[in-house]
């Protein structure tokens, strides 16, 4: 599974072979039924991965069909995130206690880990006895791949993605200001969820030149997980289980706040260094200099290559 261009396809074939593969991949992982919490999170990244080709292709694609793809792969994932995020508290918490130690063994913290456990194994219990759910969404995939073989993909030169690269780009500038000017829960996660894109987007043109188109993928994915490390950290605590033992325990609340707290703003002072460096361009000059690569990167896929200069 490639997810990138090839320079053997034009530009349409390499879009509608990745978002095949991204859907062959979340149907054999719905499909494998040995470990439910595994495929769930597996197809999830699949759809991920679909919407961002969306993103980037978007100026290449009709409104229309850009907003039913987007809104299906959305609500696919939407019915399996439950699972994935009662998965992600208890890999969150454990987490915290590699990190902490002797100071979170208290009776609280190991009700909190047996609670969290408990939710998840119930909601996986729902799933596992509810097969027709995960049979409706692999039918409903299979259709989404028929639709991608009628997809008008209007593809001439970079034209079709500069929009949705510079719109991608722009958008996590935007959210970066919001971030650090209002430090809460919602605009890091929103900020988070541009870099994702960001990181799809340059994993796909990584080809252009993989040397720098390369290094910015592996930053963004980087700066993707540290910011969803923060907001996994806002989640368990905002969770039932964690308010439910805060109400009966002041000690555990003041403890389990401290700890958060402390791992929250050091991803956070980690994370804004990075922020600044991926995000110091302007969209427009951004976009551009990957539409640059993008001319060379053609120009030399031609049969016979062509070493003359592009055209400024």
């Amino acid at each position: 599974m490639n997810f990138s261009l090839s320079p053997d396809e034009s530009p349409d074939v390499s879009l509608r072979r990745i978002v095949h593969e991204q859907i062959d991949g979340a149907v054999t992982q719905l499909g494998r039924g040995n470990d439910l919490n595994e495929e769930i999170h597996e197809a999830r990244k699949h759809f991920k991965r679909i919407r961002a080709v969306l993103r980037l292709a978007r100026g290449a694609l009709p409104g229309k069909t850009y907003r039913r793809e987007n809104t299906f792969f959305r609500d696919q994932g939407r019915i399996l995130s439950p699972v994935r995020e009662s998965a992600v508290h208890i890999e969150t918490l454990e987490k915290l206690q590699g990190r902490y130690g002797a100071r979170m063994t208290g009776s609280s913290f190991t009700r909190l880990g047996h609670g969290l456990e408990k939710v998840h194994r119930t909601l996986l219990s729902n799933f596992a006895r509810e097969p027709q759910q995960l049979a409706a969404i692999v039918d409903s995939l299979h259709e989404a791949r028929s639709r991608v073989d009628f997809w008008k993909l209007r593809t001439n030169g970079f034209a079709p993605f500069a929009p949705g690269l510079q719109r991608t780009y722009a958008r996590g500038r935007a959210e970066l200001r919001v971030a650090s000017k209002r430090p809460t829960t919602q605009n890091f996660h929103a900020f988070r969820k541009r870099v994702k894109y960001l990181w799809y987007h340059t994993q796909i043109l990584r080809p252009v030149w993989p040397g720098p188109v390369g290094a910015l993928a592996r930053e963004c994915d980087r700066l993707a997980d540290r910011l969803g490390d923060e907001h996994d950290l806002a989640m368990l605590q905002e969770s039932e289980c964690v308010r439910e033992l805060a109400a009966e325990s002041g000690e555990f609340a003041e403890l389990f706040d401290t700890f958060v707290a402390r791992e929250r703003s050091h991803i956070r002072r980690t994370a804004a260094l990075q922020a600044a460096r991926i995000y110091h361009e302007r969209p427009a000059r951004f976009a551009g200099r990957i539409a640059s690569y993008w001319r060379a990167y053609r120009r030399a896929s031609l049969p016979t290559a062509d070493f003359s200069l592009p055209k400024s």
